[in-house]
């Protein structure tokens, strides 16, 4: 067995001997209690096991070998000389930062072709590279309905599993790293909303090198989703004023992401109405994906741009189901609502859980000039109740919702639903951060 193979079998163990410690904490998985073999004779000192875990190494080979059969089931029953496949990591890495959907489909495609394997490290590589490439290879098709369930189900074994994950990642291959950290923040970001965690994957963040353009444009997106608005809108200036070497899919999501921020620090649009700004849509690609023209409408649109329109419609053109998708946002917008309705019906069923169904129905009424009173029920008894069973990010969804209310009751006059709504939300409104793609 070569030297790197058995520092990182000793890592593996450690990640794996933890795990099962914080799952079964009377299992036998402490320090103390992993040493000792069947007869109660000790394998190895505990310093020993130990530095094994920290990646120090061992030169007996056996013991390492009585060490691992300890964990059973796990993969690492049967370690073997094997490599860490850094042409896998960097073909997933190349596509990733890229945002080439066609890359990653094809690296997924053959991951899923290779035989069966009981080597360990390959084994845990293959496991992170699924876990990436199954959430970022189809960004541009419609919302995988059983995929979100699965993890609207799945939410406390994964959140468990994270840092084991991220621990794995990090022995393995720092760009896996890095990449693992991402995919958990937009899990987290889409599905949990839980800050803690947002805040404990950007320290991991920061704690990465180097400190590049890509790096620059992670953290502001990170910040700017846990609403520390002034410090992303910096790290974004710094991605866009600097020289570092961008593709074209990162840099028009960096601007359109500057964009939506600094509505929020320049209320009289200033930016908007400057050179700068009409300097920079001129240099955004002439192709974007379907929700890339759909965020960068939103983005327009939000600014009184009239130009916005256009680019939700080439969205909606190329992508009807975004009508549904995008809906609460898109009732913002000066659009033809009733368009809007007959588009994203045609796909409701496809999504038919209660929440989505009761933010189409209030949008449905809302159109059909419902009673002010009747509309704040439904926000407040129909769509608040299963606010986290919808397509829309609660994150997202909240702030809109908000605004909603504040219209209807001025016109019933009845503030009474405006203070439960937000004593239940607590008036959060993180940021708004979805992802963007550009064709590859």
């Amino acid at each position: 067995m070569q030297e790197e193979t058995k520092r990182l079998a000793g890592v593996l163990i450690g990640i794996h001997r933890r795990q099962r410690l914080k799952e079964d904490p009377a299992g036998g998985w402490t320090q103390d209690q992993f040493i000792l073999d069947e007869a109660g004779e000790a394998i190895c000192s505990r310093m020993t096991l130990y530095k094994l875990e920290q990646g120090q190494g061992i030169q007996d080979e056996e013991r390492l070998e009585l060490l691992l059969r300890k964990l059973g089931e796990t993969p690492l029953k049967q370690p073997e000389q094997v490599s860490l496949r850094k042409e896998r990591i960097q073909r997933l890495k190349q596509a990733y930062e890229q945002f080439d959907q066609k890359a990653l489909g094809e690296l997924l495609t053959d991951i899923e072709a290779l035989p069966p394997t009981t080597q360990v490290i390959t084994m845990e590589l293959q496991l992170c590279l699924s876990l990436i490439i199954e959430h970022l290879a189809f960004p541009d098709t419609q919302p995988h309905k059983p995929l979100y369930i699965r993890y609207r189900e799945f939410d406390a074994k994964l959140k468990n599993q994270i840092f084991m994950y991220l621990d794995l990642a990090q022995v393995l291959d720092e760009d896996l790293y890095v990449m693992m950290i991402v995919l958990f923040w937009q899990i987290n970001i889409n599905q949990w909303t839980d800050r803690k965690l947002s805040e404990t994957l950007l320290e991991r963040l920061e704690q990465c090198e180097p400190h590049d353009g890509i790096w620059l444009h992670r953290k502001g997106t990170f910040l700017s989703a846990l609403n520390r608005k002034a410090e992303a809108l910096d790290c974004f200036n710094q991605v866009l004023s600097g020289s570092f070497p961008l593709s074209d899919a990162v840099r028009t999501l960096t601007e359109i992401m500057r964009f939506r921020i600094w509505k929020q620090f320049d209320p009289d649009d200033a930016f908007r109405r400057s050179g700068s700004f009409e300097q920079t849509l001129a240099a955004l690609p002439e192709e974007l994906t379907s929700q890339g023209w759909m965020e960068l409408g939103l983005c327009l649109c939000e600014g009184g741009e009239e130009k916005g329109t256009e680019r939700i419609d080439r969205a909606l053109a190329q992508a009807p189901y975004l009508a549904l998708y995008y809906l609460p946002h898109l009732f913002h917008c000066p659009l033809d609502p009733v368009r809007i309705l007959s588009l994203a019906q045609i796909y409701l069923d496809r999504w038919t859980t209660p929440g989505t169904l009761a933010i189409y129905r209030y949008y449905e009424a809302k159109q059909a000039g419902e009673a002010p009173g009747l509309l704040q029920q439904c926000i407040l008894k129909e769509i608040l109740p299963e606010i986290e069973d919808t397509v829309y990010r609660p994150q997202e969804l909240i702030p809109l919702l908000h605004d909603e209310l504040l219209t209807l009751v001025q016109q019933s006059g009845s503030y009474k639903g405006l203070a439960d709504f937000e004593q239940i939300t607590k008036r959060r409104k993180p940021a708004l951060i979805r992802e963007i793609w550009i064709n590859g």
